[in-house]
């Protein structure tokens, strides 16, 4: 073994496998730029297993390595590419930390010229510092302080919001199902042929959904229409990237008043406030895509 790791032509293999690493960095630094990931139920735990495990083992390839030319590269690339997956991803440290240890690690660990590294890490320590503070003054003067919480069937995972719309459940499964009727009774519910509740918030076209939020600032309060694309999400074994930035408020509505919405046609919203006999509608087109919605800035 030892000689195997010896060969010169051998380690120069295996830092070209090391870039393996730096490109999934690399595609999921891209892939959270464009969408929020987020983890499927009960699969957080698995992933970050595997991507514990994986790092450690790349890590260790490297490390190995640390005198090929490749694995200098890569000492040198990993720590900018980082911080964009960590301001991108600011907060979800399952993804984060693994990857920065990494970086970190092999930046100091390969047989680059030290006073190159004094200087990089100089540089990127300034990256990161100032970086950072900016990413949160940013967000400090543009993200505001709002809290959205969505009125559908994952509601009573926030207790104090569900408290709020407690006796209005029927009114929220109306605006998220089909009805047949307006009793307010489950039989006024259409379903499919598998017996599953038909969507409402749908549009006839597949092509964009609404959906209603709660929406608190400053202890103002509101209910908040909005409309997103619909079937841009992608799914994968552990998590789903969930599209962001293309959102269109549609209507603000009086807080605790569940308001009835459906579509009337593939680009115009019907929407009745609670206690009001006005049925008004929009023709809705959906805005450019927000890029720097990580920001806060909308």
């Amino acid at each position: 073994m030892n000689s195997f790791l010896q060969n010169v032509w051998a380690k120069r293999v295996i830092s070209l496998i090391n870039l393996a690493y730096v490109a999934v960095i690399a595609v999921l630094t891209y892939a959270t730029f464009l969408y929020d990931l987020e983890f499927k139920q009960n699969s957080q735990f698995s992933f970050l297993l595997v991507y514990v495990i994986a790092s450690a083992v790349f890590l260790t390839l490297m490390i190995l390595t640390k005198d090929e030319f490749i694995t200098k590269i890569i000492g040198v690339l990993l720590p900018p590419l980082v911080f964009l997956f960590v301001l991108f991803n600011l907060g979800d440290w399952v993804l984060i930390i693994p990857a920065f240890i990494v970086a970190i690690v092999i930046f100091f660990a390969a047989s680059n010229n030290e006073t190159l590294k004094v200087i990089l890490g100089t540089v990127y320590l300034l990256i990161y510092v100032l970086g950072l503070i900016i990413f949160f003054v940013i967000n400090f003067l543009f993200g505001g302080s709002s809290v959205e919480t969505r009125l559908d069937s994952n509601l009573a995972n926030s207790p104090e919001i569900y408290s709020v719309y407690a006796e209005q459940i029927d009114d929220i499964n109306r605006v998220n199902f089909k009805t047949t009727a307006n009793t307010g009774s489950d039989s006024d519910f259409e379903k499919d042929a598998n017996g599953n509740y038909i969507d409402n918030t749908i549009s006839p076209d597949g092509k964009m959904q609404f959906y209603i939020a709660d929406v608190q600032d400053n202890n103002v309060g509101k209910i908040a229409l909005y409309v997103i694309p619909y079937g841009q999400d992608k799914n994968f074994k552990f998590f789903s990237l969930k599209q962001k930035g293309v959102k269109k408020t549609v209507y603000n509505f009086e807080r605790g008043e569940v308001p009835l919405v459906a579509w009337k046609d593939n680009n115009t919203l019907e929407y009745q406030a609670k206690g009001s006999s006005k049925v008004e509608e929009t023709y809705v087109v959906l805005p450019e895509k927000n890029y720097f919605e990580f920001l806060g800035i909308s």
